[in-house]
């Protein structure tokens, strides 16, 4: 499903709040990354186990045991505490869902039952945090749109001051009081900053920022449950000390590792997805090995920065790479030791995924699946070098020259 068609999806729908009076449209935990995991956990257990679910099932099903305390850092969802922990950070994600006609609850006691009623969308939903984040913000801005909310927005999208920043924010809580079962202001003034900040971001704005306007526009690291922000983590280490090393003298970051390996596993299949559906099947690499036609499938996603020393980066599309068999376990490991990554295999990889960035990117026809910000996080994580930020946006050919640049230096 494309951009173009969630909108379309959405626009079949009238989300009017003044009718339905639902305060739960949307709430404190639908962040992006809570979102995209908890449509990830729904399709697992409705694929593996069964059509109908409550939120516990979802809680407690073996997927989410994988990762779940990793993720959130919470308990184990075994724990007996873990009832009152998870309870938001599930029931609210599915709320929502229902309330956009991607979930329906056929329940007829108060104890809810879900089942999915458009699975296409919850599956772009479950791609990863961007997609979840793209579906937020145009869902929210229907919702707006449809509940006569738009102009207060608008205004203060055109004078990002605070004056219009409270005039929105003390229109929002009125609005809540006046059509929805809430009368204090403690709730609306948590959802309104889920619903504000999304719409901030695909705007370029300001937003909200612990209640107040916010000093700078909103990123997509100020949406998110967790927010790990690795140029924090590696601000002050010394280049002569491994990401690895230093991590094991800062035991305060959490580096989420269960997170990125859900989100890694998404990624796999949404890049093989888009190989096969995009591209036939055909390597990512082939064209630029001298003297090389291999055309067997692309059956192997291989990490450009390996994941054990770069884990930050394990789940970027843009540090993923579709390859044969024999150009994974030849080429990009040389004598089929994963544990080696070859320098000037690692260069072409390189030079190969920024072509296929470039091509989805400008392709009008295609999905894009790619960000070119992304591109140069992945590289300045790589190398260890923030001055590749500094890129002018879309200029491919900055990059290919910083690829060259940077291997002739090694």
């Amino acid at each position: 499903m494309t951009d173009s068609q969630i909108i379309e999806f959405l626009n079949s729908k009238n989300y009017d709040l003044r009718i339905s009076h639902n305060a739960r449209w949307i709430d404190q935990k639908c962040t992006p990354d809570v979102t995209w995991s908890i449509a990830d956990f729904v399709l697992n257990y409705v694929d593996n186990v069964k059509e109908t679910f409550t939120v516990k099932d979802i809680w407690t099903s073996e997927y989410a045991k994988l990762t779940i305390a990793e993720t959130y850092s919470k308990p184990d969802t075994d724990e007996a505490t873990a009832e009152s922990e998870y309870d938001k950070v599930f029931s609210q994600p599915l709320a929502m869902f229902c309330y956009a006609g991607i979930l329906e609850d056929i329940s007829e006691t108060s104890r809810h039952l879900y089942k999915i009623t458009n699975r296409e969308v919850l599956e772009y939903i479950a791609r990863n945090d961007v997609f979840a984040l793209r579906f937020l913000y145009n869902y929210i801005e229907k919702v707006i749109r449809d509940s006569g909310l738009c102009g207060k927005f608008e205004d203060f999208f055109n004078h990002q001051d605070k004056t219009h920043f409270k005039i929105l924010k003390d229109s929002f809580i009125q609005f809540y009081h006046d059509y929805t079962p809430v009368k204090k202001d403690y709730e609306p003034k948590r959802i309104f900053t889920k619903v504000l900040n999304p719409l901030a971001f695909k705007n370029g704005k300001k937003g909200t920022e612990r209640g107040n306007l916010s000093p700078n526009r909103i990123i997509k690291a100020d949406m998110m449950y967790n927010r790990d922000n690795f140029r924090d983590v590696y601000r002050d280490k010394p280049k002569e000390i491994s990401r690895q090393e230093w991590l094991i003298l800062h035991p305060e970051f959490d580096v989420r590792n269960g997170y990125f390996e859900q989100m890694m596993s998404s990624a796999k299949r949404l890049l093989r997805s888009y190989i096969s559906t995009t591209r036939q099947n055909l390597s990512e690499l082939t064209q630029f090995i001298d003297g090389q036609t291999d055309t067997a499938p692309a059956t192997q996603i291989h990490h450009i920065f390996p994941k054990n020393e770069f884990p930050e980066i394990m789940h970027y599309l843009e540090n993923l790479i579709a390859l044969t068999p024999n150009q994974h376990y030849g080429y990009a490991h040389p004598n089929n030791n994963t544990q080696v990554v070859d320098v000037e295999a690692q260069k072409i990889l390189l030079i190969a995924k920024t072509y296929s960035i470039k091509s989805n990117i400008e392709n009008e026809n295609e999905e894009t699946i790619f960000s070119f910000e992304n591109l140069l996080y992945v590289l300045s994580i790589g190398w260890d070098d923030g001055d590749v930020l500094d890129i002018e946006e879309n200029n491919y050919n900055d990059v290919l020259h910083s690829i060259t640049y940077h291997y002739q230096a090694v």
